[in-house]
């Protein structure tokens, strides 16, 4: 019997489910390198979410971005930002 995927899990989906691939969510992002990004981090959440959640990832670990300089600061950035490179 499969079990119900986490609360972290289930936030995750949503959020990245409302999120446009042609509308970059905050500045730094080229439109193009944008909808590769969320196609990645769409299927992160599909593959390995449940496993992140248990190793007790919160939001911003993977999708974190720094709350004025977004994601140029590469050093405040969760490790999925920006990710044009299939995980």
């Amino acid at each position: 019997m499969l079990s119900a995927p986490s609360p972290a899990v289930l936030a995750w989906s949503c959020g990245l489910a409302s999120l446009s691939p042609g509308q970059p969510p905050c500045p730094g992002f080229r439109p193009d390198e944008w909808g590769e990004t969320l196609a990645n981090c769409r299927r992160f959440v599909d593959d390995f979410g449940i496993q992140a959640a248990e190793l007790g990832w919160d939001t911003l670990t993977p999708f974190g971005v720094h709350p004025q300089h977004e994601i140029i600061r590469g050093d405040w950035s969760g490790v999925l930002m920006p990710c044009a490179y299939r995980v």
